[in-house]
């Protein structure tokens, strides 16, 4: 029985970021990736290595929950460490690797942790041909970047260790030292007198004082989007940085500070002004060795003059720091809590400008014996207007911006990086004064609002109702404009944007569609009917009724056309069918089975289920089959018909398993389903060579979303996990099936991705053998393009000649 988590109090900071993740927009906002290029790293060890590491240090066992008004840890015992895998043996289509990487990276990245799920880190190797990175991503709740440095030597460690002495190693064997535990770090009190006291010194420091940022001149947007920049300092920057900083006494990041501090003031933020900067907040050996979240946010304020000198900037710069050493465990958001009001607003919740010195904090990185090179950010999501963080690189020094787009645009943000350089040239010379500085910049004094013509639009007026709503969605999932008639699948929409606009709308209305209901009539017209307050002037309006199990009707065909009647495939419903239904002759019925998720959980029981409505109509649909699933199902349909002595119809089927071809469990696990999911999709980019995914679903579906994303596709989380339970429902009803009764009907199969043995295998299942056809495509491109139009004229060639 596995132990229930210890529970203790979060750390402030902690606490602060749990917050922070559940009130933001964007649920990667405080993720940590590095990106590592690395060589051909052995996956079996490495996998190995990472269960080491997680097994070793107690933050990345640890998770968060809320109790009353309060956060605590919540530091398992255990914890299961899973190295994932996508791998491409070539770069798909007209994709460079690193083009494909690039968004690999961006859309794992920006994939969030639940904060209760442990670790709150995933590990990923992804290669396209010959180029191959790690991705490590952590939340900050758990980890800073130094910890994150501490990590990767573990797993260095650890990764060499089952290299050269073989899997079945504990932590203890590749670890002599223990690891410095987080759990008693930052347990500062948080009341009494030296608490109030040190709360006291910054509230008196920001007394009066306005953030200093830039002047936003970006294009509207959803304040939540970001980007990075790299800039690496000339050689003469960086003798002007040593050279200040012998000069003045100081470090060389106090330097660095006062160039932005200056570009700033320069720039038109005067007066006494804060910036944000990111300490380490480790102040002991034995700090520097804790695996944990330790880094704190101070602001530091000054006011820069024209008449003095740069030095006297860097001076004061060196001056904060050290000041502000016996006060940096108290967090930001304590401080901001006792602020007055005027001060809050002056300041922000969040600094605008930030600035962090990560010194040597990812590099010299190396797995094995191989180095392994850090890349720019993948975050696509901005913490503040600008954070600049401070990289030395052997003998260089890099400033990589993450800027917010919507704020910013990418020229401002280059013009910044040129006045830092610039101001950090002009210092090299002693007497050199703020007036003769030249910077094209433009900042303010006070929380930047954006500008009227970059601010967001407002929402329509609540006159316009859901149908203006609606469309909006329908435009921003389709990429073109859309009318209210318009039919979804018509307009290029395939099944996995249906789950993304769903999402879009119920999210945005708060109301739940009743989506079998829609599709009956995919419009924009109908889909606002449905979504319609209750009483509103709209038929349809208000909560759909509830529908039973029945067969859905796709096309009602003419007054005595044919009736061809078809069951779902395996993890879906009627989507895959729309194409074979546009290419049958219009005066054909087509009605479908929908497995509702309730009820019957194995094959002879959902084909009972189905026939039940059929055999309760005017008469038998003149045809029966499905694709995939849909044909096995069928086929057992046919057996409860011989049962009640009924005749049976042709039975149709479109590349279906054989029955005990699923008796491999794996076949029901996330890996297959994300394939079958990257199939489906029709995405710009062909699924992956090798894939392995956590099989936990609730971390597995939000990789698969990213994956699914960095491939041009696109479905919420949320419903692919929904999705996912249907399919492996589906998959366990189909892996215990295995003895079918012989068909007494015509038949058809269609083979794609069939073998020939399961060819044969369906042949003896039925009594005249079936009309067989192999068309040169796969399973999913089987019900698309031209593959679809073969079928539809083999199904009307299978319809007998009386009913023709």
């Amino acid at each position: 029985m596995t132990p229930a988590p210890e529970e203790l109090p979060s750390s402030p900071a902690q606490e602060a970021l749990w917050w922070i993740q559940h009130r933001a927009e964007r649920k990667d906002l405080y993720n940590l990736t590095w990106r590592l290029r690395v060589t051909r790293l052995d996956r079996a060890a490495l996998a190995a290595a990472w269960q080491l590491v997680v097994d070793r240090h107690e933050a990345l066992r640890t998770g968060f929950a809320r109790r009353g008004e309060a956060v605590v840890q919540l530091i398992h015992a255990t914890g299961e460490g899973t190295l994932q895998e996508v791998g491409w043996d070539e770069a798909p289509g007209d994709r460079t690797p690193e083009a494909l990487l690039d968004d690999v990276a961006a859309q794992f990245h920006a994939a969030p942790f639940d904060l209760e799920s442990v670790p709150l880190a995933r590990l990923a190797l992804v290669t396209a041909g010959s180029v191959e990175e790690l991705l490590v991503t952590v939340h900050h709740s758990i980890l800073d970047g130094w910890a994150l440095q501490l990590v990767m030597d573990d797993l260095k460690a650890a990764y060499e260790a089952v290299l050269e002495r073989g899997p079945g190693l504990d932590a203890a064997q590749v670890f002599p030292e223990a690891a410095v535990p987080y759990r008693e770090f930052g347990r500062q009190a948080r009341t009494g007198p030296q608490a109030a006291g040190d709360r006291a010194f910054w509230t008196g420091q920001l007394r009066g004082v306005k953030a200093a940022a830039l002047v936003p001149d970006g294009p509207s947007g959803t304040h939540s989007s970001g980007a990075a920049l790299r800039h690496r300092l000339s050689g003469g920057a960086r003798a002007a940085v040593a050279a200040v900083a012998q000069r003045v006494g100081c470090t060389a990041f106090a330097v660095q500070l006062a160039a932005v501090r200056a570009v700033l003031a320069r720039g038109g933020a005067s007066g006494r002004t804060a910036l944000g900067v990111v300490v380490a907040n480790r102040m002991s050996p034995e700090d520097q060795r804790r695996v944990g979240y330790c880094a704190n946010t101070v602001l530091l304020p000054d006011a820069v003059t024209d008449d003095e000198r740069f030095d006297d900037v860097a001076g004061r710069a060196r001056d904060g720091l050290w000041g502000s050493l016996p006060y940096q465990h108290v967090g930001f958001s304590e401080v901001f809590a006792e602020l007055s009001a005027e001060d809050r607003a002056a300041l922000g919740s969040t600094p605008p400008v930030l600035i962090t010195h990560h010194g040597g904090i990812g590099s010299g990185l190396s797995l094995g014996h191989e180095p392994a090179q850090l890349l720019p950010s993948p975050s696509t999501s901005a913490r503040c207007q600008l954070l600049v963080g401070i990289f030395e690189e052997g003998e260089h020094t890099v400033l990589e911006i993450e800027y917010d787009t919507d704020q910013l645009r990418e020229s401002t943000v280059r013009a910044f990086l040129n006045d830092i350089e610039s101001v950090l040239l002009a210092s090299a010379s002693p007497g050199g004064l703020v007036r003769d500085l030249q910077v094209s910049s433009r900042a303010a004094a006070g929380v930047p609002a954006l500008p009227q013509s970059a601010a967001a639009p407002e929402r329509a007026p609540s006159s316009a109702g859901p149908a203006a709503d609606v469309l909006a969605h329908w435009q921003r999932v389709l990429g073109t404009d859309v009318h209210m008639d318009d039919d979804f699948f018509d307009a290029g929409g395939h099944s996995l944007q249906v789950l993304e606009l769903v999402a879009s709308v119920e999210t945005d209305t708060g109301r739940q569609l009743d989506v079998a209901e829609w599709l009956d009539e995919p419009t924009p017209r109908r889909m606002a009917e449905l979504l319609a307050p209750a009483g509103a002037d709209a038929p349809g309006s208000g909560p759909a009724a509830a529908r039973d199990s029945g067969p859905v009707t796709m096309r009602d065909g003419e007054p005595g056309g044919p009736h061809l009647h078809l069951v779902h495939g395996a993890g879906v419903g009627r989507i895959p069918y729309r194409a074979l239904v546009d290419a049958l002759p219009a005066d054909w019925r087509v009605t479908v089975s929908e497995d509702d998720g309730a009820g019957a959980t194995t094959v002879e029981a959902m084909a009972e289920r189905y026939l039940e409505p059929l055999l309760s109509g005017e008469r038998l649909p003149d045809l029966l089959g499905g694709w995939s699933m849909g044909g096995l199902l069928a086929h057992a349909m046919a057996a409860g018909l011989k049962r009640r002595g009924h005749p049976c119809p042709p039975l149709l089927l479109l590349d279906s398993p054989t029955p005990g071809a699923f008796s491999d469990p794996d076949r029901g696990d996330l890996d297959a389903f994300a394939r079958n999911v990257l199939r489906a999709a029709d995405a710009a980019v062909r699924p992956p060579d090798r894939l392995r995914l956590e099989q936990r679903a609730g971390r597995g579906i939000g990789v698969l979303a990213a994956l699914l994303r960095a491939c041009g596709g696109e479905a919420p989380p949320e419903a692919l996990h929904a999705r996912y339970t249907l399919h492996a429902r589906h998959v366990a009803a189909m892996s215990r099936y295995r003895d079918a009764a012989v068909a007494d009907a015509p038949g058809l199969l269609v083979a794609a991705d069939l073998t020939d043995e399961d060819v044969a295998r369906w042949q003896r299942l039925f009594s005249t053998e079936p009309v067989t056809v192999r068309l040169p495509t796969d399973h999913y491109a089987l019900l698309r393009g031209d593959a679809v139009r073969q079928v539809a004229g083999l199904v009307a060639g299978l319809l007998p000649a009386t009913v023709r």
